[in-house]
């Protein structure tokens, strides 16, 4: 086992194991707080399922998970803390990054394998080969207000991003179908297998994603609205899907899509629907994140009735208290660029409501750019280790409020308890 070292807070109570299955070891305090919060939880806050014969009380829920480029290792640090805990993942939403563990997530959980297969996963990835043509992407990245040199920008002018995003599907696929998941068939869930499930029909997946459609100009759920460009949802591919969602625009080429015409009802506040039709052409598809970068309400009920399960969020964030001396754009590429990190890198930081903040999990993304794929190894690992700490204390935090919060009500007691607690008496 190695040894914590003391050069930040997580590592003084978190640190990489090699030796053990789920890649981190707690210091034995820390492990013993968070081994009875799992258990408390498991019998306060379980779900009994209908179909178990034995009605063992189980820690079940749903997964949204923020994008965030190469800050998604962090999502995995938390992912697997919960499956330390006992949590199992019904059904997972995910944005760029977040859209890439999440369908690692959901087909894992469809195979039946171990959620500690999540860490092998991800380290057979290599960063550096999403950028395979050199330093360009640092251009973007430090942009400032006069550019002097803009002949590396060319390459924008003559297709539609720097990097073709093959990498993904290289890598992804093989992982996907050595689960069983190839189509977005392979991740429905039936009816008889969830017999009290809520979403209808066109929405009972184990996975969405989220992308951009710039062509419409909305945002598009895969795979529950494939319908709108008349395409067989089942017949669709998730890696393709993924690809599109982390599609980061100037970095990666978008995905273009052959919409055929369609015909769609879509239903009203009211009950009732409208008709809506589509002609057939082509659109095209970039990240998601910059419409909607973190998707904690995808699986809420929509009959009304009491969630059965918490949806859990992880959302990658830092609370930045220094700020450096800046400089205002003065070139419209430079404001396009701005306006793209506006965009992909913490816009929503401050704008999460209260009641989805009392069910996420905030991992601290140590002030990295979505975009810096030449993370150091130790980056890596401190992205890991946020994820571990922050999740760790989510589980002891949940098991002293006596569960996590199903709905907003539950949630705004939860906030009102902890204010109330706070205050010197």
């Amino acid at each position: 086992m190695s040894s914590p070292s003391s050069s930040d807070p997580a590592s003084r109570q978190v640190w990489k194991d090699p030796d053990s299955d789920w890649g981190y070891a707690r210091t034995a305090r820390l492990q013993q707080d968070f081994e009875a919060a799992a258990e408390h939880l498991r019998q306060v806050d379980g779900y009994v399922d209908p179909l178990d014969p034995q009605h063992r009380p189980q820690l079940r829920a749903d997964l949204a998970l923020e994008g965030g480029g190469v800050k998604g290792i962090g999502l995995a640090g938390a992912v697997l803390v919960l499956a330390e805990a006992g949590y199992s993942f019904a059904r997972v939403a995910g944005t760029s990054a977040g859209a890439i563990a999440a369908c690692l997530v959901a087909a894992i959980s469809r195979a039946g394998k171990p959620m500690t297969d999540l860490r092998s996963y991800l380290g057979q990835m290599d960063f550096t080969k999403f950028m395979p043509e050199g330093k360009l992407h640092r251009f973007l990245d430090h942009l400032g207000g006069t550019v002097e040199k803009i002949e590396d920008a060319v390459i924008l002018t003559q297709r539609m991003g720097l990097y073709p995003g093959t990498y993904l599907g290289e890598w992804l696929q093989p992982i996907l179908s050595g689960l069983g998941v190839r189509t977005f068939a392979d991740l429905k869930i039936e009816q008889s297998e969830d017999p009290g499930m809520s979403l209808p029909p066109d929405r009972r997946y184990r996975l969405v994603v989220h992308a951009s459609d710039i062509t419409r100009g909305e945002l598009v759920q895969l795979p529950w609205d494939y319908g709108y460009y008349g395409l067989p949802a089942d017949e669709q591919d998730v890696a393709g899907a993924v690809r599109a969602s982390m599609s980061i625009p100037f970095f990666f080429e978008p995905v273009v899509i052959e919409a055929n015409e369609a015909t769609v009802d879509v239903a009203m506040p009211d009950g009732s629907s409208i008709c809506e039709h589509y002609d057939a052409g082509t659109v095209t598809w970039v990240d998601g994140g910059m419409l909607r970068n973190f998707p904690i309400g995808a699986f809420d009920r929509v009959d009304g009735r009491p969630a059965r399960w918490p949806t859990i969020g992880i959302k990658l964030s830092v609370l930045q208290t220094q700020f450096p001396a800046t400089e205002a754009s003065g070139t419209a590429l430079s404001v396009a660029i701005r306006a793209l990190h506006t965009m992909m890198n913490e816009w929503d930081r401050y704008n999460v409501e209260a009641t989805a903040a009392a069910r996420t999990i905030f991992v601290d993304n140590a002030g990295l750019t979505a975009t810096q794929f030449d993370l150091t190894t130790e980056q890596q690992d401190q992205l890991f280790l946020n994820g571990v700490l922050s999740a760790t204390r989510f589980i002891i935090g949940m098991s002293h409020a006596g569960g996590v919060p199903r709905d907003a009500s539950q949630a705004r007691q939860l906030l009102l308890a902890r204010k109330a607690a706070a205050v010197p008496q």
